[in-house]
């Protein structure tokens, strides 16, 4: 509650850009350590609306107009929330409340850490069992002869962004795993998502193996074999970087990069050309501008979707789900991706 300079605004201004609302509300702005809740003034409806602090992605102020302050909030779910507030200094201290409660600096901020539901114990309990991974895993048809769980992520040990149960090749040891991980960037190294029980095929995933120009692993060379020979009637597999190949070609001179197919001879490349994050969300802030467009004319909708890229990720992005859903289906080739 420290951060919150002005708890309570009153006759502010709000418009929902996102839903089309083209006529403000009028109500109180009220600021909690975990919500800002607004609530208008009409007394027949009293509607509330509700924006958790850790929801939101940006708070902007334009310039003063004669009315008053203004506040742009933008959500991480695309809605956008224009409020106008009339004192400039309640809309500085609520500015400056809104930033620092949306950026949490301690585990201890975080809003999971803080939530209390009013649910018993057993309740709380069940929802840690929400997501069954080892039940998901027995749908595809593991453990079995060819994959089996291992312990070496236990405590997260190993990769700490890699569930603690993992499904690899029955032949990789634990050494060759954590051999292969010290190969691999933030330590993922090949581990099981998806079974195919009828032909056998396997999709694992990975990142980018720490080669550069010439770097090699003799560990991730054999775990990659292992790969291979976890599918009985494959001769090789596909390692799909969904990075364009220019990109994955830079990366080396950060000694990142990509598989060297003179070291790795078991696998075939296939790179799908899905841009980085960074030219993601730049795509995605101009779709979303277009869709802040006030009564735009169809040509100006058409020109602004075309500028900004989005379909032409998304059909990447759909390009290679179909390609990896193909080899599974069609073939008995295993593959990993990065």
């Amino acid at each position: 509650m420290e951060h919150l300079r002005t708890p309570k605004v009153e006759n502010v201004r709000l418009l929902d850009r996102s839903s089309g609302q083209r006529k403000a509300s009028i109500g109180t702005l009220y600021l909690s350590a975990t919500h800002t809740i607004f609530v208008e003034n009409n007394p027949e409806s009293r509607k509330e609306t509700w924006v958790l602090h850790s929801m939101v992605s940006s708070v902007e102020r334009p310039p003063t107009i004669p009315a008053g302050s203004q506040l742009i909030l933008r959500c991480k779910d695309f809605r956008v929330f224009q409020i106008l507030i009339p004192q400039e200094r309640d809309c500085l201290d609520v500015h400056t409340s809104l930033v620092r409660l949306s950026r949490p600096e301690k585990y201890s901020e975080l809003y999971c850490l803080s939530f209390n539901p009013n649910v018993n114990k057993m309740e709380r309990e069940e929802s840690w069992n929400f997501i069954d991974l080892m039940a998901d895993y027995k749908r595809m048809g593991v453990p079995n002869n060819l994959w089996v769980a291992t312990a070496a992520n236990s405590e997260y040990r190993v990769c700490d962004t890699y569930p603690s149960e993992l499904f690899v090749p029955k032949t990789a040891t634990p050494a060759i795993i954590v051999g292969s991980s010290r190969f691999r960037s933030r330590g993922r190294f090949p581990a099981l998502s998806y079974f195919h029980q009828d032909t056998l095929a396997a999709v694992c995933r990975c990142s980018q193996p720490l080669s550069g120009f010439s770097g090699r692993c003799q560990e991730d060379e054999m775990m990659l074999q292992m790969l291979m020979k976890s599918n009985p009637g494959s001769d090789y597999i596909y390692v799909v970087d969904t990075r364009p190949k220019l990109n994955a070609m830079a990366n080396r001179a950060a000694g990142k990069g990509y598989e060297n197919e003179d070291h790795y001879t078991n696998i075939k490349l296939q790179f799908i050309g899905i841009e980085n994050i960074h030219v993601m969300r730049s795509s995605q802030q101009k779709i979303i501008d277009v869709g802040e467009m006030r009564s735009p004319s169809m040509t100006d909708f058409l020109y602004g979707l075309e500028n900004s890229g989005w379909l032409k990720h998304i059909k990447a992005i759909l390009d290679a789900g179909l390609f990896i859903a193909r080899v599974c289906t069609q073939t008995d080739t295993n593959l990993y991706t990065g």
